[in-house]
């Protein structure tokens, strides 16, 4: 799952999008995926998935979806924008799209095989995140973030730790930071700078090792990510080097 490449970063618009393999989550009705990532061992990837129509089957691994556009139908319920759904490898899944087509994010813990058959019978995991309440972040330790910083933890095990991050406009940190887990995120809207790298927008995704450094970070119009670790993050702070202070960078970062 985590033995992929580093991907700092992209914007998902710019991935080409390509046809899914016949046997895979998505196939059916012409379904198209961009793909970002990808553990080449274990067949484990993350991609966006556009989807019409009615897709049936049990799925070969365990996944991770985020619904980043449109409506549908989970196995007879309402599935909308910015809700959260974790099925279990074995899972049975009837997933509907609306007439307006459905965009997914998904992480896949192992292949994204998807076969006829009755499945498990265990129901996914459902959670509609706009129900549930932010809390201030928790991934800085004993360093004091400013006002702003938010989180919304989704699912937390053994196995991984997902939640969604969001900042509002004129957040600013300007230390670099790294973490010890491995880090996946996608930007559900909104803007961040990201050090040097420059600013990473709506679409944008990253894959980082353990201890990464990035920063300093910068939000001018506010922001959402969902991200999934391996295990809840905690940060190193470091202060940049010279010709990459926040003053520095955030100067420019913004002019196209």
């Amino acid at each position: 799952m985590w033995n992929r490449p580093d991907v700092d970063f992209i914007q998902s618009q710019d991935v080409p999008s390509q046809a899914v393999a016949e046997g895979d989550f998505g196939f059916a009705q012409g379904g198209r995926k961009r793909l970002l990532s990808r553990d080449a061992g274990t067949g484990a990837e993350t991609s966006i998935h556009r989807l019409t129509g009615r897709h049936q089957g049990v799925l070969a691994s365990s996944v991770d979806m985020f619904v980043v556009a449109g409506e549908g139908l989970l196995d007879g319920e309402p599935l909308r924008t910015g809700d959260y759904v974790y099925a279990k490898a074995g899972a049975a899944l009837d997933l509907a799209a609306s007439v307006r087509g459905l965009t997914v994010y998904c992480g896949f813990w192992g292949a994204p095989g998807f076969a006829a058959g009755t499945g498990s019978g265990e129901p996914p995991l459902r959670i509609t995140t706009e129900r549930e309440p932010w809390v201030p972040a928790g991934w800085s330790g004993e360093v004091e973030l400013e006002v702003g910083a938010m989180s919304k933890v989704l699912r937390s095990d053994g196995e991984v730790f997902i939640y969604l991050a969001a900042m509002m406009p004129g957040w600013k940190s300007p230390l670099e930071e790294g973490h010890p887990v491995y880090e996946e995120s996608f930007k559900i809207y909104g803007d961040v700078m990201m050090g040097p790298l420059g600013v990473i927008r709506t679409g944008g995704y990253f894959f980082r090792s353990p201890h990464v450094f990035h920063g300093p970070l910068y939000s001018r119009g506010g922001t959402m990510s969902f991200i999934r670790s391996d295990a809840a993050p905690t940060t190193e702070y470091r202060q940049p080097g010279p010709g990459a202070t926040w003053d520095e960078l955030s100067a420019h970062a913004y002019v196209d």
